[in-house]
């Protein structure tokens, strides 16, 4: 076991820089990305800044992989083996040739406070999930199921709606609330917060709150704050296209905000998604306008394609580039 250990930190180190290769790279687009998607219309946005939340991850995942072939193509035909032509202090990120020692003490110290920091905000935030899962079980069992289906009423004053749970997730409204709006704007409410289940905004959230935490602090920052926005606002869409009145649903925006505004979800946060509670004058602002035309993402899918295929084209001279930099930084 202990024969693997400085192989395991070479690719370890290796896939930390490909991480911070991409979130760099993100980083350096942020400006255009910023101009650019500000005009799209909520869902292909939503899909984009997705995309861009994994890129670290991926490129951790596809640089490493495709710095590995040589070495799995050792595996099986040894006549492919380049380990041997390296000298002895020269990093291999080889499967064959394990390296006698692993990385510098510093980097290895570094490695180890990246995984141990992810470690504990990956325990605190299941925590929070798991607590705010058995709060949103408590309100549905006190709750009394409303003549709307998938809609359970609260036995609050406080004004209070959201879409609420990461597996099961659910519509959960105050008696408050409801009493304040009207027909109309009940089923505003209720389409929107029924897009959101559809969608599984709650997961989806949750999920790219992980993955942004490989990104640059201002990077993540901007894409959870505008991926909330995006989710919001494609749902506002929905509810538009199914009252039929995009006034309709910007004025009951407006009217939950007001009605909200001191109100908080407490425990409920990681879980849920509170309607009118995000970027309200921006939603508001798309809804007096008429609907962006669909976007398609067959362009960025296409580039996408093609760096993947690029990469694996030169996986060859990624691995000996990777070996190259990791025996000048790791020894």
């Amino acid at each position: 076991m202990t024969d693997l250990l400085p192989g395991f930190q070479l690719f370890a180190l290796a896939a930390a820089l490909y991480a911070a290769l991409g979130a760099l790279a993100v980083a350096a687009t942020l400006p255009w990305l910023r101009s650019t998607l500000q005009p799209w219309e909520p869902v292909a946005r939503l899909r984009v800044l997705l995309l861009l939340a994994c890129v670290p991850a991926g490129s951790a995942l596809v640089l490493l992989l495709a710095a590995s072939l040589p070495s799995m193509l050792a595996l099986a035909a040894p006549w492919l083996d380049h380990c041997t032509v390296h000298g002895g202090g020269h990093a291999h990120l080889c499967f064959v040739h394990l390296p006698e020692v692993g990385i510098r003490l510093g980097l290895l110290a570094a490695l180890a406070y990246l995984f141990a920091r992810g470690l504990v905000r990956l325990t605190r935030a299941s925590v929070g999930f798991v607590r705010a899962e058995r709060v949103v079980a408590a309100l549905e069992r006190s709750g009394e199921p409303s003549e709307v289906p998938g809609l359970t009423l609260l036995e609050s004053t406080q004004p209070l709606c959201v879409a609420a749970g990461l597996f099961r997730p659910r519509i959960l409204m105050s008696r408050g609330l409801f009493g304040l709006l009207t027909p109309a704007e009940r089923g505003v409410v209720i389409a929107h917060e029924r897009a959101h289940i559809r969608r599984r905004d709650a997961f989806t959230r949750a999920v790219v709150r992980a993955l942004t935490a490989l990104h640059l602090p201002a990077v993540s920052a901007w894409l959870r704050k505008e991926l909330d926005v995006a989710a919001e606002q494609a749902c506002d869409e929905e509810a538009a296209v199914a009252s039929g009145d995009r006034v309709c649903v910007a004025a009951t925006i407006l009217k939950v905000e007001r009605a909200t505004r001191a109100a908080t979800t407490g425990r409920l946060g990681p879980v849920a998604m509170a309607f009118g509670a995000t970027a309200v004058e921006r939603r508001v602002e798309s809804l007096l306008r008429s609907p962006e035309p669909p976007r398609s993402l067959r362009l960025p899918l296409l580039l996408l394609a093609g760096i993947g295929m690029a990469v694996f084209r030169f996986a060859d001279e990624l691995h000996h580039l990777s070996e190259s930099i990791l025996s000048l930084i790791a020894h």
